[in-house]
């Protein structure tokens, strides 16, 4: 079945041109809505794409700088591990006092933590 009744055979000719001009306007009106719907789509795309690339470029940057935090972290760690070993070579030779051999290590870690809050902090700020 139709949607609507047919228009009768005896039709006046003047409701014919109109209704083609109805339906020639509603089909302008329904064209340009989806010229603006693929516009807005279009845009749409255009934004996603800026967005994804702006959160990639963040990843990319908070990557690298774990990579960097990383690297500093097992230089420094070497270079701690490599201090303590020569502390304790030389305090076996000399004996020393174990309040000093614990006081000089637990300088040697909190200016580690410092280096290491520093460079955190100027990493996070950038």
């Amino acid at each position: 079945m139709a949607a609507g009744p047919e228009p009768p055979e005896w039709e006046p000719r003047w409701r014919k041109a109109l209704r083609g001009k109805e339906n020639k306007g509603s089909v302008e009106i329904m064209r340009k809505d989806l010229n603006d719907a693929r516009d807005l789509h279009g845009q749409a795309e255009s934004a996603a794409a800026v967005w994804k690339g702006h959160v990639m470029d963040r990843r990319k940057k908070a990557l690298t700088d774990y990579k960097k935090l990383r690297a500093f972290f097992a230089e420094e760690e070497e270079h701690f591990l490599q201090e303590a070993e020569k502390d304790e070579g030389a305090s076996e030779d000399e004996q020393a006092d174990p309040a000093e051999r614990f006081r000089s290590l637990l300088q040697a870690v909190s200016e580690l933590e410092k280096k290491h809050r520093n460079l955190g902090l100027s990493m996070l700020l950038q």
